[in-house]
């Protein structure tokens, strides 16, 4: 595991995972992405080059070798089969779920992930899982897993963009149409960005996150939950920025009268 004991390793293999995954990719792009200095990053790429991983394509782009490619597909590999065994270890002990209909402890039940959180009920044939401990409808649940870890997918994202207050902001949105969306999906997390979202939501009586909502949306996205983005014009970019940084999808709706 040497790519995670030297720092420079760490970042080296963060780079060609870059240029990899994305071919346009430059210096300043990568830079801003693992929160280095031009300085830094201009070191990083001279020793690739130095070592036989990176090619200059042309002023300021670069792309993987060969060898960068070997190096690369060897240290993933490594991770991913440490990641892989230690999930499986985390997940081997207990996890806390929330029961659906009552549970009896020691019985046999089936555990599953919804909208973000892990959920069990008691199992009709088989079962993933057996209760450690009694549990009402709706409360909090130990479980054993009997069976391997399966991560939950990334959940659904609809940016629902607002006009900036000087085009109109929260007069201009059809709220009969924000409304059937918002109806429509009652599991979904809704997240204001900008005061001109966070009006629009207040409209229909919704009281979204406000606070820390671009991280809510990234950090609820990841863990399978969906999430409703009402977000302000001049936002948009940056939202939609981090979205793409980390590999979550999208789709953008508006309800402009």
């Amino acid at each position: 595991m040497n790519v995670l004991l030297s720092r420079k390793d760490t970042v080296r293999l963060l780079i060609l995972s870059e240029l990899i995954s994305r071919k346009e990719a430059n210096q300043r792009d990568i830079a801003r992405k693992l929160h280095l200095t031009p300085q830094a990053i201009s070191e990083h790429f001279k020793d690739l080059v130095n070592m036989g991983f990176v090619r200059v394509v042309h002023k300021g782009f670069y792309e993987v070798t060969e060898s960068g490619v070997e190096w690369l597909t060897k240290n993933l590999f490594d991770l991913h089969v440490f990641s892989e065994e230690l999930v499986k270890k985390l997940y081997s002990k207990s996890i806390v779920a929330i029961a659906s209909g009552n549970l009896k402890e020691n019985s046999k039940v089936t555990y599953w992930y919804s909208d973000g959180f892990i959920f069990a009920k008691e199992a009709s044939d088989g079962g993933n899982g057996v209760a450690l401990m009694s549990a009402q409808d709706g409360e909090d649940v130990l479980i054993k897993p009997l069976e391997g870890f399966e991560p939950p997918g990334k959940g659904e994202i609809i940016v629902v963009k607002v006009p900036d207050v000087g085009e109109g902001g929260s007069r201009k949105v059809d709220y009969d149409e924000f409304s059937k969306l918002i109806k429509s999906n009652p599991k979904k997390i809704v997240v204001a960005l900008g005061v001109e979202a966070l009006i629009t939501c207040r409209k229909i009586m919704v009281e979204p996150i406000f606070f820390g909502s671009k991280e809510v949306c990234i950090e609820a996205a990841h863990h399978g939950c969906g999430v409703i983005v009402v977000c302000t014009e001049s936002m948009l970019d940056s939202l939609l920025v981090s979205l793409v940084d980390e590999n979550l999808a999208f789709e953008i709706v508006s309800f402009q009268k």
